[in-house]
């Protein structure tokens, strides 16, 4: 692919726009970033963004929610977005001591560090891993199939997340014959978006059941503590490996080396665990809870960037959490990105070396807003969220969004499948800990699961 002074503009452009963006976006508590991610990445693919800039816009958007999500998790122990809710438990042991300006700087710090660690590591992974590609392509369905138990049974939910995989994919199903009939092509907008909205689908729906509201009521105000700005003065970017000691360098770049590779496994279980990892090996609470934190956000920041890199560079397909969440958009976007009946997406134009030069490039220009406001403002930063930007406007703007994408799909119905499976899926999410993650891998693996079944009852 060569790439044109266009290409190089525009990637410039949406990955300094993506980063201010997903900065202000990742201070304010409770984000999901599928949900945020996903649906703007969706209109720069239909819109016919270079796939360069979309490359640096992504990686870009990453990183500055990675760092951006630890600012109101450090100041006021709500988490940022899903993957800082392991270090909840944490930032709270380091307000009760304290210190929370110096869990916020060893959060980003971690994140940064993850971030630079993952590129390179992931790049070489999917190297050894592409000549794989071929074998596993004829076997789609029943790789994504394997790959939907596999991530089912490490959810909460367990052989109940496995069991769900049956009705959820003949409901998919169901829809996209429903579409085919009415508007002459299946669905993916509609049907990704409603299962990206389902647990805020749920929340709204449970406001007009008379009990569930009233439980959700609240007669006063919630009110948050904010810990103080610290007084010493730091570089606009200090060097991240400058804010931790010695053993903590070597065991956050450890640690993000070895996950970046993980990229199978869920981003919150993995900084759920090698958080717990650290944790154990630390005696004196400071020390746990500085070393545990860092670790913890260069976790999530490596899983972020392995789990988008490693399945496209080395196969093309969406096989991890994040490339069926945050990423679908970049593997799988009809009519511009497809699966079927061949692979056609974003692994189709670039190269290993684009990956390299461009990630190192959006890593930095990620970090450029969020890392300086972590470092030196997240006090105010976070102020100014939670007084004047409205966390219901922000869920209100995201579906307005979605609802508009389902609506260029498939008009009406486009917006009916939309609500009707988000209804459904954030049942399940909220009620029975089936997690959007699992209901993403459902809709891949719907067709080879339900012609399969269809085919096994005809032996009947």
């Amino acid at each position: 692919m060569v790439i044109t002074a266009t290409a190089l503009i525009q990637a410039l452009v949406l990955s300094i726009a993506g980063s201010f963006i997903f900065t202000v976006i990742g201070i304010i508590p409770g984000t999901d970033e599928t949900a945020t991610m996903a649906p703007l990445t969706l209109i720069l693919v239909l819109l016919g963004a270079e796939p360069i800039a979309l490359l640096a816009w992504f990686i870009a958007i990453a990183q500055a929610i990675q760092i951006a999500h630890t600012i109101p998790t450090a100041m006021s122990a709500l988490p940022g977005s899903t993957t800082a809710v392991p270090m909840v438990h944490y930032t709270s042991l380091a307000k009760q001591l304290g210190i929370p300006h110096i869990s916020m700087r060893k959060l980003a710090a971690g994140s940064v560090i993850g971030g630079l660690v993952a590129i390179p590591i992931a790049i070489v992974i999917a190297y050894f891993l592409a000549p794989f590609a071929s074998h596993i392509e004829p076997y789609v369905g029943l790789v994504f199939t394997l790959g939907a138990i596999l991530i089912a049974y490490m959810s909460k939910a367990k052989w109940g997340a496995i069991i769900a995989l049956v009705p959820l994919s003949f409901l998919i199903q169901g829809f996209q014959s429903i579409a085919l009939d009415a508007v002459g092509h299946t669905l993916f907008i509609s049907i990704f978006m409603g299962i990206t909205i389902g647990p805020m689908i749920t929340e709204l729906f449970s406001v007009m059941i008379p009990s569930l509201r009233n439980n959700q009521a609240r007669e006063t105000k919630k009110s948050v503590w904010l810990a103080p700005e610290p007084k010493e003065k730091l570089p606009y970017f200090p060097n991240p490996l400058k804010l931790l000691t010695k053993k903590q360098r070597r065991s956050t770049v450890g640690f993000a080396a070895v996950t970046a590779a993980g990229f199978i496994f869920s981003p919150v279980g993995l900084v759920v665990l090698m958080g717990e990892i650290v944790a154990g090996r630390k005696d004196e609470l400071y020390d746990k809870i500085t070393s545990t934190l860092v670790v913890q956000d260069a976790v999530s920041n490596a899983t972020y960037m392995g789990g988008f890199i490693i399945p496209m560079l080395a196969f093309g397909l969406p096989l991890s959490g994040v490339a069926i969440g945050p990423a679908a958009p970049l593997f799988n976007a009809p009519p511009r990105f497809f699966l079927e009946p061949e692979i056609h997406n974003l692994s189709s134009y670039l190269q290993p070396w684009h990956y390299l030069v461009f990630g190192f490039i959006a890593i930095l220009i990620g970090s450029m807003f969020a890392y300086p406001i972590a470092i030196r403002k997240a006090r105010q930063w976070t102020e100014f969220m939670f007084k004047y930007i409205s966390h219901e406007a922000l869920v209100g703007t995201f579906l307005g969004l979605i609802f508009m994408l389902a609506f260029y799909e498939a008009g009406v119905l486009g917006v009916l499948v939309t609500l009707c499976l988000g209804l459904f899926g954030g049942i399940l999410n909220n009620l029975f800990d089936i997690h959007t993650g699992v209901q993403f891998m459902a809709y891949y693996a719907s067709g080879w699961i339900v012609t399969t079944l269809l085919s096994l009852a005809g032996l009947f």
